[in-house]
């Protein structure tokens, strides 16, 4: 009888506890080393981003964090991994915008980037470039349309693969302005531009920490940037819209995100220590040197965020008729 008086106190006890979980785990995060899952190797765009943010996050946490590149699959091992783990704010997914791009191009992608995941916090967003090679005739936006409609003038453009910003992007370009360039996926942006630059292909659109120093080094030209404003990276370089392409706006961005059903407290307590991070002037003039601007906001604004390009892109693939693969 005494045994089991003590085994129903003990049952009460748990249970009493449980309501307080969540809570208790969010008073005491963190308290152990957090892991950054980057899905691509080590030394892309990414990889930097994330680099750059997560030594100065380590200091605002008070916590070690490791940072564990997974790649493989467009990010998709990388975010599936993440998905998986315990939802208690020591694993995050630190990803581009192809994130909310993978559910219209796979069509076996094992997890929901929408459901199974929360959103935590925005880091950085850098705008495509429209790149030519120098000995290209055209100096800008309008002067390179004019010579794609110009009579038996058929050009292409390279991409880092199928359904990656910089295709989007370019067939973005087409819609706007009516034309058929013929797109060359790559595997990578780097064989991409290498191919660019020997003049294989004619032009590209492509995130700026990797086309920059081509630029910079005279080794391209860029006609034009496709975010709705100039970049303060470079801002002599004009938006596509100032070269009359109307609502030409596509970015890619770096972002947080949490396994589903993190919770709330621990998720605004890491998005409230990364916009701390972002305000860093030491963080901030890195992620500008490496053609990226920061990003900042509440962790609503970001999901909120989320949701808007995730409908964009689709109708972007969709005019397209980019069809998935497995």
């Amino acid at each position: 009888m005494k045994m089991m008086k003590i085994a129903a106190v003990f049952l009460l006890s748990v249970f009493a506890a449980t309501p307080y979980s969540a809570a208790l785990a969010a008073d005491i995060y963190p308290d152990k080393p957090i892991t950054v899952v980057v899905p691509f190797p080590p030394g892309g765009p990414t990889d930097i981003v994330a680099r750059i943010v997560s030594q100065s996050l380590s200091k605002q946490l008070g916590q070690t964090i490791v940072i564990d590149n997974k790649p493989g699959a467009s990010s998709v091992i990388g975010a599936g991994h993440v998905a998986r783990a315990a939802a208690d704010g020591y694993t995050l997914l630190f990803n581009y915008s192809g994130h909310v791009i993978n559910p219209y191009l796979k069509s076996d992608l094992p997890f929901d980037p929408m459901k199974d995941f929360v959103p935590v916090a925005g880091l950085a967003s850098t705008p495509q470039m429209l790149v030519v090679a120098p000995g290209n005739k055209a100096g800008s936006v309008e002067e390179l349309v004019a010579q794609a409609k110009e009579a038996g003038k058929k050009l292409t453009f390279a991409s880092s693969s199928i359904g990656a910003p910089s295709h989007l992007a370019g067939e973005l370009f087409n819609q706007l302005t009516s034309l058929h360039i013929l797109h060359v996926p790559y595997r990578g942006s780097a064989p991409a531009l290498t191919d660019l630059i020997g003049g294989q292909v004619d032009m590209m659109f492509d995130s700026a920490p990797s086309s920059l120093n081509f630029v910079r080094s005279h080794k391209l030209k860029a006609l034009g940037v496709t975010s709705k404003h100039r970049s303060e990276v470079t801002p002599e370089i004009p938006t596509m819209e100032e070269s009359g392409l109307e609502g030409f706006d596509i970015t890619t961005w770096y972002g947080v995100w949490a396994p589903a059903n993190t919770p709330p407290d621990i998720v605004a307590q890491i998005n409230q220590a990364i916009n701390k991070t972002l305000a860093d002037p030491d963080v901030r003039t890195k992620l500008l040197q490496a053609g990226a601007d920061p990003m900042s906001g509440t962790q609503h604004a970001f999901a909120a965020f989320c949701k808007t390009e995730f409908d964009r892109y689709g109708a972007i693939v969709k005019a397209a008729r980019i069809s998935p693969q497995s």
